[in-house]
């Protein structure tokens, strides 16, 4: 909108915000502007957030993380894909910057892949630290206006500020099908990942395997990131057709996790256990809690308890698609699949025998939040699972908050087990780890 002000010159302002100062309809804004009294005119309005921060120069490489980035080169001479097989915490995503500007400064583009939304957020903002304005992101919490502006920033449209065309696209699988048009470099972190894969709805795809199939189509080449390298991924290079590079020392010489396995079926036969909770594991619980460190609780299933069962017949409910039982989610009283979606409000007695004596078995994320929070009332608990992170920012604003220590337990599904780096966490507790053993 023009000429609002009457200052004898063109002031823009947006319709909105006429319509708020001036108290005009949307209607009698309309007829102003068909009369010619109001001038309107369209502008692109960018939905992507663009930042004004100065770029920062990255870390140098230590000795072992600089011997791997030669040998990354050295193999990139002959071979298109190289998986670097490195401990955690051993520094492979600063080599990852480092290749990163190497291709940047040839003028290519460079696809970074990760396996989990959640892990964007931290990402991001380390790689913007570094290469600012070039760094773009695409994942499905992106709306469709937001996802068709990032596709065409990709393509080079003239529309946009040179100083604001990506270069580097940080995304999940379906980055896999943007519009490169000069890409030079693809990094797929912890490629042994299995949400790389696509299974429902189709196409069905494993994304990793996608990837090298589309660096080999622009002549580009391929790194795969991990510290336990799918079976595939690791054939592969042992077998001469990929490069292997191994770091097997943590930046700093940090130590290992020491890892305690607790015997939850004794504990259970003394009747020592609280609720799903371990004498051991509350007591390391309430030891970080007491020096202000900060906890991660990991339970590989959402929802409320994983199925429901009637107790005097043993009725079980199942999704009618898909013949699996279905999840009992409190905080919304529905029984969900997990595959397909379908759902239905949960039941107050049983549909066979009409008995209302209807229990609830196993635990998930949804039931170890709420007893947590029975046991330390005080404590700040939340969860970070599919259910909690719906929205846009939902997952980043956990992460957040939990980086910023306004959170001292995080409870959570496998999006909490890939690759965040949190430096005042000192507790990691798996609730479940047999469950992981059957699948």
């Amino acid at each position: 909108m023009s000429n609002y002000g009457f200052s004898g010159k063109l002031n823009a302002i947006s319709q909105s915000e006429f319509q708020k100062q001036s108290g005009c309809a949307a209607a009698t804004i309309k007829e102003l502007i068909r009369k010619d009294i109001l001038l309107a005119d369209l502008k692109d309005v960018s939905r992507l957030e663009f930042s004004s921060a100065q770029e920062q120069s990255f870390n140098p490489l230590n000795q072992n993380q600089l011997e791997a980035f030669k040998k990354i080169e050295g193999y990139f001479e002959d071979k298109a894909t190289v998986l670097l097989h490195g401990v955690t915490s051993s520094g492979k995503t600063e080599i990852y910057i480092h290749l990163i500007a190497k291709y940047l400064k040839k003028g290519k583009q460079v696809l970074y892949l990760l396996p989990e939304i959640a892990l964007t957020s931290q990402i991001v903002e380390r790689l913007k630290r570094v290469f600012g304005n070039k760094v773009g992101v695409y994942h499905s919490k992106y709306n469709d206006a937001e996802r068709v502006e990032t596709w065409q920033n990709i393509q080079g449209n003239d529309k946009y500020d040179s100083s604001k065309q990506y270069q580097i696209i940080l995304g999940v699988r379906s980055s896999v099908f943007l519009p490169f048009k000069n890409l030079g470099l693809v990094i797929v972190d912890e490629e042994h990942e299995n949400t790389f894969k696509q299974f429902n709805p189709a196409p069905r795809y494993q994304a990793r395997d996608a990837v090298i199939l589309l660096a080999s189509l622009h002549g580009a080449k391929t790194l795969l990131g991990s510290a336990t390298p799918s079976i595939e991924s690791f054939f592969n290079a042992k077998s001469g057709k990929f490069g292997l590079v191994t770091l097997d020392k943590r930046h700093l010489d940090i130590e290992m996790p020491e890892i305690i396995v607790s015997n939850v079926k004794e504990a259970r036969r003394k009747k020592q256990m609280k609720s799903h909770f371990s004498p051991l594991l509350l007591e390391n619980i309430r030891i970080a809690l007491s020096q202000n460190e900060q906890i991660i609780l990991f339970q590989n299933r959402r929802g409320f308890a994983p199925y429901i069962e009637c107790h005097s017949c043993g009725w079980i409910p199942k999704c009618e698609h898909c013949d699996v039982s279905l999840t009992y989610h409190r905080h919304t009283n529905q029984l969900v699949c997990h595959y397909c979606g379908f759902s239905y409000t949960n039941l107050k007695s049983c549909p066979e025998c009409k008995e209302t004596d209807i229990r609830t078995r196993g635990f998930g994320t949804e039931k170890v939040e709420e007893d947590l929070k029975l046991m330390f009332p005080e404590v700040e608990i939340k969860r970070l699972d599919l259910d909690t992170s719906r929205g846009k920012k939902a997952h980043s604003k956990l992460i957040a908050d939990f980086e910023n220590h306004n959170v001292d337990i995080l409870v959570g599904t496998q999006m909490i087990s890939k690759g965040l780096d949190f430096e005042n966490v000192s507790l990691v507790g798996i609730l479940d780890a047999n469950q992981m053993l059957h699948f």
